[in-house]
């Protein structure tokens, strides 16, 4: 490599990113720092239900030769998320802000750029890209995401649901509740006329958190009353759902003292240390909500102590813990 085609690369920050797989298969890569000051490390090889690993590091491959070869919008989205599959947050935030400089008003790069400074625990980052980005798409129609190549299993995301998604995650980092539980309803809206069950399920668990934690237990009951899908429904193919299942403890339809899992369900992202972290943090908010904090710090430690960094239940269950305990180590 001459000196000219090296300096090249790093100004254009290519170098950092330019194999991840290669340079830190051995180490792992480091992250950064969480909400209560430990390390995060993404290890080798780390799978979270997405793809098998072989499938993922040909994505890698085929997804950085793309973005080399033409850097656009719907190139850049997809090997940062490739990069993100693989556990590389800190990576594929280099790749949007690379491609934000060339589309600094492209509200699908803006999205995913915020979803990743709230998974290394930048939440007023996280919301400052993502309310530029609702601003963009005010009144505009649903967009998806172009899908990546046939070999790689899944749907396009319609990106404002997401959006407001993780808006409504930012804020209840904050616990600005009242912020959350606006932004998780408008992501409900987004996906209504698209019908998606598990969005709905996904939804309605972070607004009733949001409103019942924001006091507005009265609406946070109604919205429990409404949501009256079955397991069935949200997965006809069988096998269980934390989010239905936290709803149903919510209502009262689960016992607490059963309720905790650490079963890989096989699901994307809904790896075992996933299951123990959701299940975990459902049953913190439960004795958060009976006013029972004590009883709610044990599992607000099993949800923080999962070897996986990035799930929304652990960031959540740090940014209680250090309201809830602010003097003491988990």
């Amino acid at each position: 490599m001459n000196r000219k085609h090296l300096k090249f690369l790093i100004s254009a920050g290519l170098l950092l990113i330019a194999s991840p797989v290669a340079a830190m298969a051995q180490e792992g890569s480091f992250q950064g720092m969480s909400l209560l000051g430990e390390r995060m490390v993404t290890a080798p090889a780390r799978n979270a239900n997405v793809a098998s690993v072989e499938t993922l590091e040909r994505a890698a491959r085929d997804a950085k030769a793309a973005y080399e070869a033409n850097m656009t919008v719907d190139s850049a989205t997809w090997y940062g998320r490739i990069l993100f599959y693989q556990g590389y947050t800190k990576e594929s935030a280099s790749v949007y802000d690379q491609a934000l400089k060339r589309f600094p008003n492209s509200g699908k790069l803006l999205r995913h750029r915020a979803h990743r400074a709230f998974s290394l625990r930048e939440f007023d980052k996280s919301i400052e890209l993502g309310l530029k980005a609702a601003k963009l798409y005010e009144n505009q129609p649903l967009e998806r995401e172009k899908p990546g190549p046939d070999y790689f299993p899944g749907d396009p995301d319609v990106v404002q649901y997401y959006l407001y998604y993780h808006l409504g995650q930012a804020y209840f980092g904050k616990h600005d509740f009242e912020n959350a539980a606006k932004w998780f309803a408008k992501s409900a809206e987004s996906a209504a006329f698209t019908h998606d069950v598990e969005a709905r399920t996904a939804n309605t668990y972070w607004e009733y958190l949001s409103l019942a934690r924001a006091g507005n237990m009265r609406k946070a009951q109604k919205l429990l009353d409404d949501y009256d899908l079955t397991l069935f429904e949200v997965h006809p193919k069988g096998g269980s759902d934390t989010y239905f299942d936290g709803i149903q403890l919510f209502k009262g339809n689960r016992a607490a003292d059963s309720f905790f899992s650490d079963k890989d369900s096989g699901r994307a992202f809904a790896t075992a240390d996933g299951v123990a972290a959701s299940t975990a943090y459902s049953l913190a908010n439960y004795y958060i909500l009976s006013g029972e904090p004590e009883k709610a710090k044990p599992w607000l430690k099993r949800s923080i102590a999962v070897d996986s960094w990035s799930f929304f239940a652990r960031i959540q269950a740090e940014a209680d813990w250090l309201l809830l305990f602010p003097n003491e180590k988990p």
